[in-house]
């Protein structure tokens, strides 16, 4: 299934981008913040760095990037690294909650290539995408802002009824499925097959589209027999290499019903980017949230004058960002938008 359409939600302080399947359904989100020039490796990217520290029993060094960004790197046996020395390496999965950026050491062949954007990067780990050219859409475009709902919801509702839930946790992602409200005619093993079938699909499609990684459990239904759970193995399996270059496994379901998957780490997950360790939106999240909402009412009538009300955090964030958000706000739509911190949890944004 290829990567037909890519939109492209330009909005001073981020830009967003989503990937659509061939039946128009997201498949893989980007945030480009400008706040990660200076806090984040890219994945894909190249790096010069020092190695910090060695550590023998951990199977690897921490190395210091550019901009004092932390990172690890498996070594292998016999390797001769020293602490100090400086190396290339590739950026081979991006940070996350709890973890460090992962590298590894510059294949000798690729010194010296030209080097990719890191959003041109992730389009080319699009499978079928290299030829993709991305559709700018206004800032607060709708699907563009559904992708990024869909991505955070922990329910999802499958097309023939029923829904996942996922669940990330410490340990790996577990996915409970849920049949109510879905009438399948025939016999329950050919009912059962359909519904895991549609799962394990809808299951690789979220764990891309959220940019999940690691151990992934997902709860089928029964009865399953063993070329039943063979055919949502392979299924699974089919639907992630369709949209995605990362590598990924899996095994039958076990007579418990529970399929397990291991996925490589890729981009950090967009929940990391977008919430804090509760669940809650971040201050540059609602911050950037309520400029979107301010740029889209703004450009929708272009001699009115607008006031967005943030709420205190996410204007102390803004003030303290260093990005002088209100003057690019200026540049583009002249000095008649102003920002206030307000006692709400959410942005507002009304005509004055």
């Amino acid at each position: 299934m290829a990567s037909i359409r890519i939109l492209r939600e330009k909005a001073i302080g981020e830009t967003r981008w989503v990937a659509y399947d061939a039946t128009d359904r997201p498949i893989a989100l980007r945030l480009d913040r400008w706040s990660d020039q200076d806090t984040r490796a890219h994945l894909g990217s190249v790096a010069e760095c020092r190695i910090r520290a060695i550590h023998e029993r951990q199977g690897g060094a921490f190395v210091e990037l550019s901009r004092g960004i932390e990172a690890f790197m498996r070594l292998a046996e016999g390797h001769r690294l020293t602490e100090g020395q400086s190396i290339t390496v590739k950026i081979v999965a991006e940070a996350r909650h709890g973890k460090l950026a992962r590298v590894q050491l510059i294949d000798p062949r690729e010194k010296g290539q030209p080097q990719q954007s890191a959003a041109d990067l992730w389009i080319s780990r699009l499978a079928n995408a290299a030829n993709a050219i991305p559709e700018d859409v206004p800032v607060g475009d709708p699907n563009i802002q559904a992708a990024c709902e869909e991505a955070l919801s922990e329910l999802v509702t499958l097309h023939g009824g029923g829904t996942l839930r996922i669940q990330p946790t410490a340990a790996l992602v577990a996915v409970d499925l849920d049949t109510s409200g879905r009438n399948d005619n025939g016999r329950a093993a050919a009912r059962a097959l359909r519904i895991n079938l549609e799962a394990g699909r809808e299951l690789a499609r979220q764990i891309s589209l959220r940019n999940l990684g690691g151990a992934a459990v997902l709860d089928c239904v029964s009865p399953i027999n063993r070329d039943a759970g063979i055919n949502v193995r392979d299924g699974f399996l089919a639907a992630f290499a369709a949209i995605s270059t990362r590598q990924a496994k899996a095994l039958a379901p076990s007579p418990f019903g529970l399929m397990e998957a291991s996925i490589a780490w890729g981009e950090t997950p967009i929940a990391d980017r977008l919430l804090d360790l509760a669940g809650v939106p971040t201050d540059e999240t609602l911050c950037l949230d309520g400029l979107r909402h301010l740029q889209r009412e703004a450009r929708a009538q272009p001699m009115a004058r607008f006031q967005l009300n943030l709420p205190e955090r996410a204007h102390a964030w803004m003030i303290g960002c260093g990005l002088d958000l209100q003057a690019r706000l200026d540049e583009s739509f002249g000095a008649r938008l102003t920002i206030s911190p307000h006692a709400k949890p959410q942005p507002e944004v009304f005509q004055i």
